[in-house]
């Protein structure tokens, strides 16, 4: 098993909820383009759909919209989650059923998981996914997922919130331009660090700095608390 130090010395492993179309995508490229880019990251849906090439039941599937089975869904996420530590999954837990393996696999791998929500309007999702033109984007699948994402995910927020002593959660409103989006998770993080790191801040190097082709100041913002979260990994790092 691949094993990095922790995420900030806190974080086994990220997990990303929310629907398609809502932004986790974006979100996952921004943290390792800013943050992480050493960071091992997977989609499930994508997983599915690689694996579907091969398997025509899943393939079935996947082209209907239909959830994947939890046996299936959590025998990947698991083959995954052990073999990339730290790392970051897009699409698990998506049930209750789910979510009760996810809490029985960090208790059993004594993992601390950050869990990180994405809400987002159905009007704007179906206008991101309509402009991605992908083939299992359309209006009846869109409306299949965001009726069975609305029926399934409260229960999953349910089980994970009753477990703080196994994951610290973030919500995020997708709804705003996706580095708004990552600013709002940026100082999420920085408030779930551990305040002894804010003591001996003489030695973190980073810069706040605005590009000529920048219209708005969160890009700086985000490369400004990226770098400061990259140079308390280093200092962690240095003295393992």
């Amino acid at each position: 098993m691949s094993r990095k130090p922790l995420l900030l010395e806190k974080w086994d492993f990220i997990v990303l909820l929310g629907e398609s179309g809502g932004g986790k995508g974006t979100l996952v490229q921004n943290i390792l383009r800013y943050w992480l880019p050493d960071l091992w990251t997977a989609s499930m849906g994508e997983i599915f759909r690689k694996k579907a090439k091969e398997d025509p039941e899943l393939k079935e599937l996947t082209e209907k919209g239909i959830l994947v089975g939890n046996e299936k869904a959590t025998e990947i996420f698991r083959e995954f989650a052990l073999k990339n530590t730290p790392g970051l999954i897009d699409g698990y837990p998506r049930n209750r059923g789910q979510a009760i393996d996810l809490i029985r696999f960090a208790k059993e791998n004594d993992w601390r998981i950050l869990v990180v929500d994405i809400n987002c309007r159905i009007e704007t999702i179906i206008a991101r996914l309509l402009a991605r033109q992908r083939a299992d984007d359309n209006l009846n699948i869109v409306y299949k997922r965001h009726t069975a994402h609305k029926e399934l995910h409260p229960a999953v927020m349910e089980e994970i919130k009753t477990r703080p002593d196994l994951f610290d959660v973030i919500a995020l409103d997708g709804n705003h331009h996706s580095e708004i989006v990552f600013t709002s998770f940026l100082l999420s993080v920085l408030r779930l660090v551990d305040m002894l790191y804010f003591y001996d801040m003489s030695d973190i190097k980073t810069t706040f700095a605005v590009h000529d082709d920048e219209t708005t100041i969160n890009p700086a913002i985000n490369r400004w608390v990226c770098g400061f979260l990259q140079s308390i990994q280093r200092k962690l790092n240095t003295k393992k």
